[in-house]
């Protein structure tokens, strides 16, 4: 028997239901109209019924009630286990294996995590670290000049020096981010201490 194994979308789908419990066709349309999911994962309502049926039956997702649908049918509202919980968790904070994952799942990926509030810096710092690894392997091993299998050499090159590149820019943009929401925090922090010592200086008055 062949073991389940997740596609970027089989992943975004149990996110979703991890996320807040949903019929098929809410997750369909969740996937359509998110502004950053529809323009990573393009996918056949057909395909998302697909998804949530392979992690029923790999005990990802369950199915919680019925709930009548515009047309008169029911609809099933499927929410995710603690196992698909564990998982969805799992996925969001794992990088990549090769850069050719990074188009569809590293970037799903990082929208999924902003729609959690989660922090993307330092996903990006280790996915970066894990490119430029590769990136030293593909230069060590680079063909020599003239060859056919130069140009693919190159191009793969080219290609992941850009992703690391936009990783730089994602991770210095998280981290100041992540720096002006701590700044902001302790101003109010402040002010409610400073609020706090004033109303006590009033009563003792």
């Amino acid at each position: 028997m062949r073991l389940f194994s997740r596609s970027p979308l089989d992943n975004a789908v149990l996110c979703l239901l991890d996320e807040s419990p949903r019929h098929g066709f809410a997750v369909a349309r969740e996937l359509a109209t998110d502004e950053g999911l529809a323009a990573t994962l393009r996918v056949r309502r057909p395909l998302v019924y697909r998804a949530i049926d392979d992690l029923a039956r790999a005990g990802l997702v369950r199915a919680l009630r019925e709930e009548p649908g515009a047309q008169g049918a029911t609809r099933t509202v499927w929410g995710a286990t603690a196992a698909g919980s564990r998982a969805a968790r799992a996925w969001l904070d794992a990088v990549v294996a090769h850069p050719r994952d990074a188009r569809i799942e590293l970037l799903a990926k990082f929208v999924l995590r902003g729609r959690r509030g989660l922090g993307t810096a330092s996903l990006a710092r280790r996915q970066r670290a894990t490119f430029a690894r590769i990136a030293a392997a593909q230069r060590a091993e680079r063909p020599p000049a003239g060859s056919g299998a130069r140009i693919v050499s190159v191009w793969r090159e080219e290609a992941l020096e850009g992703m690391l590149r936009a990783l730089a820019r994602v991770e210095r943009a998280a981290s100041r981010a992540g720096a002006g929401r701590g700044s902001a925090t302790r101003r109010r922090q402040r002010a409610r201490r400073g609020g706090r010592g004033t109303k006590r200086g009033v009563r003792a008055a």
